[in-house]
């Protein structure tokens, strides 16, 4: 007989800790590059040169440098790191909350008044004389049943 599928996606949830936390690195630096990417070209049309580097992304976010030679070392270090640090900084809050929201729910666990309906006295006579229909006389604890 098989052995029933458990939540996990393997045996040992350590690795598994550990590729998320790799996916989580890698999308980070992703966002961060390509911020770096579209900030540094920002600030180098607004105070450097005017011209437009191609997209890439890994020569933004590791040799800013290279791709927008006429930038001051203030500019760059503006343009392509303080604010797209800022900006990958804040996304990344944002999902991080919005999925903490989703993966838990809005649960305090306490019951409230919806999930205690069905054990009011009404609730419960009902489902009683729907299951036994020969206990719709008789006279319970609390009096005649109604």
């Amino acid at each position: 007989m098989p052995s029933p599928r458990t939540s996990a996606p393997s045996t040992t949830t350590g690795s598994d800790a550990l590729l998320y936390l790799l996916f989580g690195v890698l999308g980070a630096a992703m966002v961060f590059g390509s911020l770096a990417w579209l900030t540094g070209n920002l600030t180098n049309v607004l105070v450097g040169s005017g011209s437009w580097a191609a997209f890439r992304a890994s020569d933004a976010l590791l040799h800013p440098g290279v791709l927008w030679p006429s930038l001051s070392a203030t500019a760059l270090l503006a343009g392509a790191r303080v604010v797209p640090g800022l900006l990958t900084l804040g996304l990344i809050t944002t999902g991080l909350v919005l999925w903490m929201r989703w993966r838990s729910g809005a649960q305090s666990g306490l019951a409230r008044k919806a999930d205690l309906v069905p054990l009011l006295d009404k609730e419960i006579t009902a489902k009683a004389k729907s299951l036994r229909p020969s206990l719709g006389g008789r006279e319970g604890k609390r009096g005649q049943s109604r």
